[in-house]
């Protein structure tokens, strides 16, 4: 991965995003530590979308793909809670040629997680 200028838009991961990746990434799968290593070298860029949706991409040169059965796969997930207990949607993880690169939320009420911070929106997780 290549340093780009500022305005390529690409960052370093917030502390919201990289929060909610290591909580999506807590089993002990050799998917799940092969992609938690992947955080501290991953950027983020959020494509000017006003959901929370996330694109990622990891440096291949500081460390290794993870073995994946397909291409592209989503490889974590969880459920969305609004703030009052209510199922409000789906949040997943999706990886690329064994890299993250992907962290949708699929928000049925379109209010976002509100005051909370995007981690406090999962719920249960699942594969």
């Amino acid at each position: 991965m290549a340093d780009g200028p500022p305005s390529d838009g690409w960052e370093p991961l917030s502390e919201d995003v990289r929060r909610t990746l290591e909580l999506l990434l807590d089993g002990d799968s050799d998917v799940h530590r092969g992609l938690r290593a992947q955080v501290p070298h991953a950027q983020m860029h959020t494509g000017g979308c006003p959901c929370p949706c996330v694109y990622l991409r990891v440096d291949p040169d500081a460390v290794a793909a993870v073995p994946m059965d397909k291409r592209m796969a989503a490889v974590s997930g969880a459920s969305l809670f609004d703030a009052g207990g209510g199922y409000d949607g789906e949040a997943t993880l999706f990886a690329l040629d064994g890299f993250l690169v992907d962290l949708q939320f699929c928000d049925w009420e379109d209010q976002g997680p509100g005051p909370r911070r995007l981690w406090e929106w999962l719920g249960p997780r699942h594969d």
